[in-house]
């Protein structure tokens, strides 16, 4: 894995946030949740109008969601979903013993049953779909065929090489060069991918300086950069010993180790007052739409997402986690060094604007209603504050809920924007002021996508896989091995 950690965030008290990359074959795919949503179509229709081009539109890419995926339920529809895809979902089959409670608690709140949320309309409560199949986590090399491509581990790529403004291959830090007959392709992730741009000249200027590096391109690299921030809350059960949640030893059903402890996620929009009360305050102006802003899991265990231990993992407990899936804050990505295998540094910005207290408080409100309501009581017996801090409850106040977050705020690890297509790419992925170089990650997403990142970056993935093979068609593409000078 990569280990990564924020700079001091000085919104929630000075803290700094890990985070993690995947560091081997499959990347973050095969060590990530697993959690297989697309998000609101609204959010690729918006992309779509921000850079001018209708391929990444819901519609436009709807034809690449349906050739990744290999859906679980054939009687689903077929307009929206594949059946034949590499990447086989599934959902369900677990029967936690609080399954059926906690979809009621879930519901006493008005949310209604969502019996699709992978339709471009996720809000409600539905049932979790993951990309688990058959007891293994389906991730990109074990999905998608390798035959014939030459795969380089434990390989870092230290510099683009140019020949003026074209991109001609790649330096590795061992001093071996790779040149492209056609072009450069970077899939290095939202805080690889900036880092590699800015050590071989594509950057901004006051960044570039620092390090003595050359300019060839002036573009926002690092900047834009966006994550889901989240944060958890737990929950102590009355009865553990009935084996509601990992840990006890009557938790122990063979289908439990099938894939993640879950079994709802809900989903919605915050109320457009508060967002509207929060746009005056940042700034800005709110339009109301078809949107959503929260995800909230809920997991029968105690999970590892926090700044401190709040429980032990024992059963006694399980843990709701509240998810910004629309923050407008923006961070940075910049480099810390001019060695490839450092570090680059990380600077979130989580929770600078107060569009994301706003989304964040809804979210939490609507969590704490639901696990206080009478659908729970036989099964709830109180919240587990963070040591040191009082409980928290529906009732609590903004102010109450803002320090609450601050002490506790996590990195949900969806981090994109740093490429941001419109900025640093155009809509065919190739990168502003130079030739024969593109980015295919989730760095180039222009905003945040409401979903966990993965099923978007499969569809972005292949829809580009078509541009570049189209490209591929009219010269040929072709990597040849050279020696280093």
């Amino acid at each position: 894995m990569y280990s990564y950690q924020s700079t001091p965030q000085p919104q929630i008290e000075g803290r700094t946030i890990p985070n993690w990359g995947g560091r081997l074959l499959s990347g973050s795919s095969a060590v990530n949740y697993g959690a297989w949503t697309r998000g609101h179509a609204a959010d690729f229709d918006t992309w779509s109008k921000e850079v001018g081009d209708p391929r990444w539109s819901y519609s436009g890419l709807l034809p690449y969601f349906k050739k990744s995926e290999h859906w679980h339920n054939d009687k689903d529809d077929a307009a929206q979903h594949g059946f034949s895809g590499p990447i086989h979902t599934s959902s369900g089959g677990r029967d936690y013993a609080l399954r059926e409670p906690m979809k009621e608690a879930l519901l006493s709140t008005g949310l209604k049953l969502n019996p699709d949320m992978n339709d471009g309309y996720p809000n409600g409560v539905t049932q979790l779909v993951e990309n688990w199949h058959e007891g293994s986590r389906q991730h990109a090399a074990i999905c998608y065929e390798l035959q014939g491509i030459h795969v380089m581990t434990n390989t870092v790529v230290e510099r683009v090489l140019f020949e003026g403004n074209k991109a001609t291959g790649v330096e590795l830090t061992d001093g071996q060069h790779f040149t492209a007959s056609k072009e450069v392709i970077i899939s290095c992730g939202a805080f690889r991918t900036p880092q590699l741009l800015m050590l071989s000249g594509i950057g901004p200027k006051t960044e570039l300086s620092k390090h003595n590096i050359k300019q060839i391109a002036e573009l926002p690299v690092g900047r834009h950069l966006h994550d889901h921030s989240s944060i958890n809350i737990t929950w102590k059960l009355k009865n553990p010993s009935n084996g509601y949640a990992f840990g006890s030893p009557a938790f122990n059903k063979p289908e439990y180790a099938t894939g993640n402890p879950m079994d709802w996620l809900p989903t919605a929009a915050a109320p457009d007052e508060a967002l509207h009360n929060a746009a005056r305050v940042d700034g800005t102006t709110f339009k109301p739409g078809p949107r959503s802003d929260y995800e909230v899991t809920v997991m029968y265990a105690i999970t590892a997402a926090a700044p401190v231990e709040t429980a032990p993992v024992d059963g006694t407990h399980i843990t709701t986690g509240v998810l910004c899936l629309s923050p407008t804050s923006r961070g940075t990505v910049t480099l810390a060094s001019t060695k490839a295998t450092d570090n680059p540094i990380i600077d979130q910005q989580y929770f600078a604007t107060e569009h994301d207290r706003a989304v964040i408080r809804a979210g939490m409100r609507y969590t704490l209603q639901a696990m206080e309501s009478a659908a729970l009581k036989e099964y709830i017996e109180c919240e587990t504050p963070p040591p040191g801090m009082p409980r928290i409850s529906s009732a609590s106040s903004d102010a109450e809920l803002d320090a609450r977050v601050n002490a506790m705020a996590w990195s949900w690890f969806h981090a994109g924007g740093t490429a941001s297509m419109g900025k640093v790419v155009d809509s065919q992925c190739r990168v502003y002021g130079v030739k024969g170089l593109r980015v295919v990650d989730a760095s180039i997403f222009p905003l945040s996508i409401t979903a966990h990142l993965q099923a978007p970056m499969y569809a972005v993935a292949e829809s580009a896989a078509d541009l570049i093979a189209e490209a591929a068609l009219k010269g040929g593409l072709r990597w040849r091995r050279m020696n280093s000078l």
